[in-house]
């Protein structure tokens, strides 16, 4: 979690929609929600407060806070990470408030990070998850400011990255046997090419991240090297 509150010191850059073509999935807080109120089959009457951006602290609440931060990438079960940069862009601080900050950043100190727990047994494997999800959201729902209609980026999931992976070497041209292998993946002459189709398909431009960026969203893939 700690490393995760440093983003909110920073500055925030968002990608314009021109650098999402090659990719394309964004989602708003309230189409999330829509799909959660259908797949928990949460009663219209029981929905209302929901509808109105009034939450509660009941067990209803907090597995539908839960279903939106899945369903957002908010939360990410298979790296159990809580990402407060993607919560962070469904909400707009006021102007005239400059201690925003200061006061999310108190609240998720307070927040646990979920235990790694066996998603195979249990009736429910996300319990200490559910709970920590739903710490952040109301740091953000109290403290950082009010909801907005954005349609942030949503980041691919490991299998959708496995998927890109699997059609840029078939794009360039790279055996697809070869991911599997880093190293010799690292070594095919095609590389470089392979992992920049990588990275614009996967919804960021070179020219839209900085180096640090960059190599963080490389190393997130196993990737380096890119020219």
């Amino acid at each position: 979690m700690h490393r995760l509150l440093a983003i909110l010191c920073g500055v925030c850059v968002l990608l314009p929609a021109s650098a999402l073509k090659h990719h394309i999935l964004t989602k708003s807080w309230d189409e999330a929600q829509s799909d959660c109120l259908e797949y928990l089959r949460i009663e219209s009457s029981r929905a209302v407060p929901f509808l109105a951006h009034r939450y509660e602290d009941d067990q209803t609440t907090k597995e539908l806070i839960f279903c939106i931060a899945l369903n957002l990438r908010i939360y990410d079960a298979t790296q159990n990470v809580l990402r407060v940069e993607l919560l962070r862009q469904f909400f707009t601080p006021d102007v005239n408030d400059t201690l925003y900050v200061n006061r999310t950043n108190d609240c998720l100190l307070r927040v646990q990070t979920p235990p790694k727990e066996n998603s195979y047994y249990g009736r429910n494997p996300y319990v200490g998850a559910i709970e920590s999800v739903h710490g952040m959201f109301r740091c953000f729902y109290y403290y950082y400011g009010n909801f907005n209609r954005n349609e942030p980026a949503l980041p691919p999931t490991p299998l959708e990255l496995k998927q890109i992976q699997q059609e840029c070497a078939k794009i360039i041209g790279i055996p697809v046997g070869l991911l599997r292998c880093g190293s010799h993946l690292k070594a095919h002459p095609a590389y470089s090419k392979f992992s920049r189709c990588v990275v614009l398909r996967s919804g960021k431009y070179a020219s839209e991240l900085g180096d640090n960026s960059m190599k963080r969203f490389l190393a997130m893939m196993g990737l380096e090297g890119y020219v």
